[in-house]
């Protein structure tokens, strides 16, 4: 029983965004410079520390280079993501339902439907 939940945990999920909201610098909480409902989904693969953003036009690949606990808030994992433009923290709660990506000029917040697994 172990090995199967290990299997099942390090398939890749994909979650289907619902709505999102870009707060731009300087940040306010709570409040969408840009929202909308546009075509968007997460790859989320832990077994190959891969994610994949398809955010409206865009295509934002990431290695995941470490997942943490969010210490702030433990409901929350925390992820650090690189590409060859440079680093974003990304966290998603244990729900499933809300994601946060965290780049230095904007910050996307997600609201998800049920996740997926491939």
């Amino acid at each position: 029983m172990l090995l199967l939940s290990g299997a099942i945990y390090s398939q890749e999920q994909v979650f289907n965004v619902q709505r999102y909201c870009v707060d731009e610098a300087p940040f306010r909480t709570g409040e969408c410079d840009v929202s909308g409902n546009e075509y968007s989904f997460v790859f989320l693969d832990r077994k190959k520390n891969d994610v994949v953003f398809f955010f409206t036009n865009m295509k934002l690949k990431y290695k995941i280079i470490k997942s943490v606990v969010y210490a702030p808030d433990p409901n929350y994992m925390l992820y650090s993501l690189q590409n060859e433009k440079g680093t974003v923290d990304m966290k998603i709660n244990n729900q499933n339902t809300k994601m946060e990506f965290l780049y230095p000029n904007n910050h996307i917040y997600l609201t998800v439907g049920k996740s997926t697994k491939l």
